[in-house]
């Protein structure tokens, strides 16, 4: 319905106020990304060599991708997907979560499915001490 409303229902604000971030969340994870390499997860062979890295901030959940420079490729590098929070439609509609994207697994972005090779050695540690 959306709007705020009092103990009899009456509405006082059509759009309501914008969620509060979490300022201690945000606080303990400033500057910490984890960051993980991909490809495609796709059979059009124009597509098989493109590789991206998968920027997660733990601040805020946000998501960025980048599709580094590749030669001779065609292709114009830079950013792929704006840093924003992604839903995972296959999953109930929840946003991203690093659990979202294993090493060899496969994960949807705002349409594109992505194949995780790799990740970076402070990402490893991480998703090591938080998530087992």
């Amino acid at each position: 319905m959306g709007g705020e409303q009092d103990s009899l229902g009456y509405i006082y604000k059509l759009v309501p106020d914008r969620p509060k971030p979490d300022f201690f969340k945000h606080l303990d994870n400033d500057k910490n990304i984890l960051r993980f390499t991909a490809r495609f997860n796709t059979r059009v062979p124009e597509d098989l060599d493109r590789r991206f890295i998968i920027s997660f901030f733990l601040a805020d959940d946000s998501i960025a991708i980048y599709e580094p420079e590749q030669k001779n490729s065609g292709i114009v590098s830079g950013k792929f997907l704006e840093k924003r929070k992604y839903k995972n439609f296959d999953k109930g509609g929840d946003w991203l979560t690093p659990t979202d994207m294993p090493l060899g697994g496969d994960v949807k972005i705002n349409g594109h499915n992505f194949h995780i090779l790799s990740c970076d050695d402070y990402t490893k540690k991480y998703l090591d001490g938080h998530l087992i």
